[in-house]
């Protein structure tokens, strides 16, 4: 039962709450309607009947006693118009109303009536072999307006309280709507816009909730983040003292593999640092994205690889050039330490530019493709993405494609048997 009715149910707030404020609210106005018609309506239309089904018998009467005159003196005085006809017009279906109004006037006079409804008159037919006659009363002898005119200031009331209601919930909802927007923000690493609690006091009592919960947030990660490049300054003190005392030694056997793990040392450490500084994006320029990745591959270990760029000579996207290359750098040397050859593709469809990175290595297991972006993350040694490192270069490659406002996907090459990195980004 319970699925049925969440299956029907609108799946966003706004159209819920407005179900639970206009359900009720239908429901009222048809009761009163109902209960209206049933004990007022329906009574006022017999007894407006009733009445002037008496006047026709009176008019009838005195016609069949005293003559067509007599009768249209009794017509006039009751301010209705009486006459003889030679034909009777064709019979019209009326609608509920106008039959309910019939069908009271037939059971006091007969089935030899019936009517016929104009603007602003009722015409009442007799209909026998030797005297045809027409008697026309006013329309507001059977008819009131005051149920026409209750059921428009129903509706009219309804609908404006309906708009008020819904005015009112969009403003709370844009309230949520904010908060939500601002939270997954947060949470995904990106830039977050001014965000300033508002709404009822509930909702800002979650807003103020959050504003406190990411200060906190933050105050832990620049804590930490502190602390890393503080050790990593600290570090690369000690290891400068230990290259400078190697240099004294004059055996150079024995202080080879010594400096290659200081080598390494520092490496690593330049890795904490990166991760651990704090990306501004900044200088905004128009950017030849064949020029940069030509750039990138000089500088980068693939220029001892097989490398081919596929990119058209004029396309331009405007962003951060330093963290783009950092970006591409990055791709290029993880794709380097285990593949033979590497492919470089980018295009640009309207504003959104696309850059794949495809080598020929070992593949990556789906069970590890969401993992290898979290930093300090190695998988085994068949395919390590950072080998020899930290397992933070595809970490701060994320991060820094995050505030970019791009995002990158991870996928099989069908070609090379090996994977390709796809980064998207749309221009501003």
């Amino acid at each position: 039962m319970n699925r049925v009715i969440k299956k029907f149910l609108p799946r966003k707030i706004l159209p819920r709450l407005l179900l639970i404020f206009l359900l009720p609210l239908i429901f009222t106005q048809c009761l009163l309607v109902f209960f209206f018609y049933d004990r007022h309506w329906e009574k006022i239309i017999t007894r407006f009947s009733n009445i002037a089904s008496n006047q026709i018998n009176l008019i009838i009467f005195e016609f069949d006693t005293n003559g067509e005159e007599k009768a249209k003196e009794i017509a006039v005085k009751l301010n209705i118009e009486f006459s003889l006809i030679n034909q009777m017009p064709e019979k019209v279906e009326n609608t509920f109303l106008k039959k309910k109004i019939e069908n009271n006037i037939k059971n006091r006079l007969g089935n030899n009536f019936f009517l016929i409804f104009e603007k602003d008159f009722i015409n009442v037919f007799r209909d026998l072999k030797e005297n045809k006659m027409i008697i026309k009363f006013p329309k507001k002898y059977l008819l009131s307006e005051t149920p026409l005119i209750l059921f428009l200031w129903i509706i009219s009331v309804s609908l404006v309280l309906s708009l008020i209601a819904f005015l009112f919930l969009r403003i709370q909802i844009r309230a949520i709507q904010r908060l939500a927007k601002s939270a997954e923000d947060f949470g995904a690493g990106k830039r977050m816009k001014k965000f300033k609690p508002e709404g009822a006091m509930e909702i800002r009592q979650a807003g103020n909730t959050f504003m406190k919960m990411r200060r906190r947030i933050n105050n832990y990660v620049s804590q930490r983040t502190n602390f890393l490049t503080g050790i990593s300054h600290d570090l690369g003190t000690i290891l400068t003292r230990i290259k400078l005392s190697l240099e004294l030694i004059n055996e150079e056997k024995k202080t080879k593999p010594i400096k290659k793990d200081i080598k390494t040392m520092e490496m690593l450490l330049k890795e904490y640092l990166d991760f651990s500084e704090k990306v501004k994006i900044k200088n905004l320029s128009n950017i030849n994205i064949k020029e940069l990745i030509e750039e990138v591959v000089v500088s980068s270990s693939t220029l001892k690889k097989r490398t081919k760029i596929f990119c058209a000579s004029r396309i331009f996207f405007k962003t951060d050039k330093n963290c783009l290359y950092r970006i591409i750098f990055n791709l290029l040397e993880n794709a380097s330490k285990f593949g033979k050859n590497i492919s470089i593709y980018a295009t640009k469809k309207f504003k959104t530019l696309i850059i794949e990175i495809e080598d020929d290595g070992p593949g990556i297991p789906d069970k590890f493709k969401e993992k290898i972006f979290k930093p300090f993350y190695k998988i085994d040694d068949s395919r390590n993405l950072n080998k020899g490192g930290s397992g933070l270069g595809l970490s701060i490659t994320n991060e820094l494609i995050k505030k970019l406002k791009g995002k990158i996907t991870l996928k099989d090459s069908l070609k090379t048997k090996g994977s390709i990195f796809s980064i998207s980004l749309i221009e501003d």
